[in-house]
């Protein structure tokens, strides 16, 4: 029997498929639909804008997007959101154009989302509560301590063989010879301090006759501390030898200062076998 044709222009989208049922199962005399005129109205057309949009992929839409909407890539919801405003006023009645504007809107905050949630950018907040790190306190302790951890280390055995000989031949002139005892607390001070302050310096260079080579600047943290600590035990060891010639009845006259003397190259061994001033620095 000859198909009728419906009145209604409205018809579900998915009528084409169940229309070939319809027909085999139909009583005599029932209104059914043409199958081969149902995607003709079925099907409404597509801007074209939003053609060109749907038919790219990846990358080459997401630019696309942007570029429709006139924005840069690092806008801000806000930029997008105006720049949408703004197009969709300017072509009022222009479906495609509208439709265009829509989808480009709509990959553009799709992908805003995806790199937030990959953790790919940060929220633009400016004063935001959320953004401050807690403040991190310190004890006033911990910076010494670690300063100092750094500081001491034990020598090694080949570097002790080298302090220790020259360091305790200075300590035992001033007994031997006392009016020396200038003399070599000057040879002990210059020795001291190429003990500390050159621990853990590589060689100097030498030429062939044994002259040095190269002419190192000095480093200005490690030098002041050497100093430092020769002033330490410079007027440690004037303080002990007084205290432990007061304590000692009818010492001779010169004591304190042989004292003095012998104390000066003790201290200075221990800080050059046992602080390393470079390594706080480095």
């Amino acid at each position: 029997s000859d198909c009728i044709e419906p009145a209604s222009s409205a018809l579900p989208a998915r009528v084409d498929m169940l229309a070939p049922g319809l027909l085999l199962f139909a009583p005599s005399g029932m209104v059914v639909f043409s199958p081969t005129r149902v995607p003709a109205i079925a099907a409404a057309p597509r801007p074209r804008a939003t053609i060109a949009l749907q038919a790219a992929d990846g990358d080459e839409a997401l630019g696309l997007a942007y570029r429709t909407l006139g924005i840069a890539e690092d806008a801000t919801y806000d930029e997008i959101t105006e720049a949408h405003i703004e197009l969709s006023e300017r072509y009022v009645g222009d479906s495609p154009r509208l439709a265009d504007l829509d989808d480009a809107m709509e990959r553009v905050v799709n992908e805003i989302m995806r790199r937030r949630l990959r953790g790919e950018m940060r929220p633009k907040v400016a004063d935001s509560p959320w953004d401050e790190r807690p403040v991190q306190r310190e004890m006033p302790w911990v910076p010494v301590l670690i300063f100092l951890r750094k500081l001491i280390s034990p020598p090694g055995f080949d570097y002790a063989k080298k302090v220790l000989p020259t360091m305790l031949f200075l300590a035992f002139v001033p007994w031997v010879a006392p009016r020396a005892a200038a003399t070599a607390g000057l040879i002990t001070y210059m020795c001291g301090f190429g003990f500390i302050y050159n621990r853990d310096k590589e060689d100097v260079p030498r030429d062939e006759f044994g002259q040095i080579g190269e002419i190192r600047p000095y480093e200005t943290q490690p030098l002041y501390l050497t100093c430092a600590l020769m002033v330490g035990v410079h007027f440690a060891s004037k303080a002990l030898a007084k205290r432990l010639v007061a304590r000692l009845v009818g010492a001779p006259d010169g004591l304190e200062s042989i004292l003095k003397a012998s104390l000066v190259p003790l201290g200075l061994t221990f800080c050059a076998l046992f602080t390393r001033v470079s390594k706080p620095f480095a």
